[in-house]
């Protein structure tokens, strides 16, 4: 059974050889990029939804999100919109996605609650999977927004926001 179990780990290594975060968590990073590079005027999140081709009820969903957690500065009634409400280089993508990831934890067994497994009781994948976890999001916590935008111009050129120039 050991072996069968080995083989079935290298499999699920082999074909997923990178971490991947959720659409929510996704979608906040786009949020918060979007209202860097537009920090110049407040915007709504029908013009982010169309930005980037993506469900207005979904954005809507993820910049609640944000300014409930504080990233996030909403501004109601005619002319309001939304704008970050902290610098670029004051947050921490670690941060932002420790968040927006909370409950989505790699396995069933790190999730708590009823575990269907029946390794469980005895598995040593939960520690190992938490470690990798952590360092994941240790390595995340030394980086800002700031830093996913390095070239901010020809962020604002894809997006539409500035003619090419």
């Amino acid at each position: 059974m050991l072996i069968i179990f080995n083989i079935a780990l290298s499999t699920i290594i082999a074909h997923n050889r990178h971490m991947q975060i959720t659409a929510f968590s996704d979608y906040a990073l786009r949020v918060l990029m979007y209202l860097t590079v537009t920090s110049d005027r407040l915007v709504t999140s029908r013009e982010i939804s169309n930005s980037y081709n993506l469900s207005f009820n979904h954005v809507a969903k993820v910049t609640q999100f944000l300014a409930r957690e504080g990233y996030v500065k909403a501004v109601r009634g005619r002319g309001g919109g939304l704008r970050l409400a902290k610098r670029p280089d004051e947050i921490s993508i670690g941060s932002v996605l420790r968040l927006a990831e909370a409950g989505s934890e790699l396995v069933e067994c790190m999730r708590g609650g009823t575990v269907q497994c029946a390794l469980a009781p005895v598995c040593g994948l939960s520690p190992i999977f938490a470690e990798a976890n952590e360092a994941f999001f240790k390595t995340l916590d030394q980086r800002t927004l700031a830093d996913a935008l390095p070239r901010k111009k020809e962020v604002q050129q894809i997006l539409g926001l500035i003619k090419p120039g």
